[in-house]
C-alpha cells in the first residue's frame, strides 16, 4: 500500500544519503592526506630579477620567499631611471648573463664583457636614497645600490639611465599579492603576501616530468632554467602539479593558488640570453597547456600554464633530495 511505498521510498533516500556522506568523507580524508609525490631536484634563488640564477643545495623559506645564506630572493632589480619600470629579460634578454652574489653583507654583480661591482649594502642603507620601481602600474620602493653598478648594467646592456635597488622592508610596497577567485576553477585560498620584486607571489614550483612532456613535443628541448622556478620536483607525473593544494618538504608547507602563467620570457635561452627566432617553448605551450575554456581560459587569456606559484605556511630549510609531499585539489584547474 501507499505506507509501505513512502517507507521504501524514505528509507532508500536516507540509505542514499549515508552512502554519500561516507564517500564525501572518505574523498576528503583522502585529498587531506600528505602524498608522497617526488624528490627535490633542483633548487634556484636569483638575487637580482632576470639575472643570472644560482643553484644551491638547500633554501631557507619564509613569508617574503627563498634564500640561500645571504642571497635572496628577487631582493634587487634594475630599473629605467627615468620612469622606475622594472628592466627584464622580456625587454632585455642579455640581462639573464649578470651575475650576482651577496656575502658578508656585500653585493658583488659581474657581467661577462669583465665588469664588475661591488656594494657594501650597510652603506647603501645609510645613504638611504629611496627610489620608485614599477610593474604593469604598481609600485614598490627601494634604496639605490649607486653608480658603481649601474655602470655594469648600462655597459653590459649598451642602454643609459640604469640603476640598481635594494629591497626594504621598512619602505613603501605597493605591489602585493592578494589572491584572486578567478584564477582557478577550485577554491583559491583568500591570503594576501607582501613580496620583494618578484612578478607575483613568493614561491615558484615547477616538475621535471612536466618539462619531459613539453620536450617531447618539441624538436629543440629546454631545460628547467628555462622557467626560473624556485623548486623543481623529479618523478611526480606530468602535468600532477595542476591538482596540488598544498606542498610539503620537510618542515616546509606552501599553499598553491594559481597556476604559473606563462609570457615571452621563457623564450629566452638562460645560458646565452637571446630569445628563440621561434618563440618556443612558449608557442608549444600555447598549442597544448592554455586554459580549459570557460571563465578560467577568460581570465588567463593565451598565457599558457606551467608550473604553479602560493605562499608559506610553514617556514624552514628544504635542500635536494628531500621527499615532496602535496595535498590534492579536487580536480585539475
Amino acid at each position: 500500500d501507499n505506507r509501505k511505498l513512502i517507507l521504501v521510498f524514505v528509507g532508500g533516500t536516507i540509505f542514499s544519503y549515508n552512502i554519500y556522506r561516507v564517500l564525501k568523507a572518505y574523498f576528503a580524508s583522502s585529498r587531506s592526506e600528505w602524498i608522497p609525490v617526488g624528490t627535490v631536484k633542483n633548487l634556484w634563488v636569483h638575487p637580482i630579477k632576470s639575472c643570472k640564477r644560482k643553484e644551491v643545495f638547500s633554501l631557507y623559506c619564509d613569508e617574503l620567499g627563498p634564500r640561500s645564506g645571504e642571497n635572496r630572493d628577487r631582493e634587487f632589480v634594475a630599473i629605467e631611471e627615468a620612469n622606475g619600470t622594472m628592466i627584464t629579460a622580456r625587454q632585455q634578454p642579455r640581462i639573464m648573463l649578470i651575475e650576482a652574489d651577496v656575502t658578508d653583507g656585500v653585493l658583488n654583480v659581474t657581467s661577462p664583457d669583465g665588469h664588475s661591482a661591488r656594494v657594501v649594502l650597510s652603506e647603501v642603507v645609510e645613504r638611504r636614497i629611496v627610489r620608485r620601481a614599477t610593474k604593469n602600474g604598481t609600485p614598490c620602493n627601494g634604496l639605490d645600490c649607486g653608480d658603481e653598478v649601474a655602470r655594469v648594467f648600462t655597459q653590459f646592456l649598451d642602454t643609459p639611465g640604469i640603476r640598481v635597488l635594494y629591497y626594504r622592508p621598512d619602505l613603501f610596497n605597493g605591489r602585493l599579492c592578494t589572491t584572486d577567485p578567478g584564477w582557478w576553477n577550485n577554491p583559491v585560498p583568500k591570503r594576501t603576501d607582501t613580496v620583494r620584486y618578484v612578478d607575483l607571489s613568493p614561491y615558484h614550483v615547477s616538475t621535471e616530468k612536466s618539462l619531459q612532456a613539453l620536450n617531447e613535443q618539441m624538436e629543440t628541448p629546454v631545460g628547467s632554467t628555462w622557467f626560473r622556478a624556485n623548486i623543481v620536483v623529479d618523478h611526480s607525473p606530468a602535468w600532477d602539479e595542476d591538482k596540488w593544494a598544498e606542498i610539503k618538504i620537510g618542515e616546509v608547507v606552501l599553499q598553491c593558488y594559481k597556476p604559473c602563467t606563462r609570457c615571452i620570457l621563457t623564450t629566452v635561452n638562460p645560458d646565452d640570453g637571446v630569445k628563440s627566432s621561434d618563440m618556443q617553448p612558449l608557442k608549444q605551450l600555447r598549442e597544448s597547456r592554455l586554459a580549459p575554456e570557460g571563465p578560467l581560459r577568460d581570465k588567463h587569456g593565451q598565457s599558457p600554464i606551467f608550473g604553479v606559484q602560493g605562499g608559506l605556511l610553514k617556514p624552514g630549510f628544504v635542500h635536494l633530495g628531500q621527499t615532496v609531499y602535496v595535498k590534492y585539489k579536487p580536480s585539475a584547474f
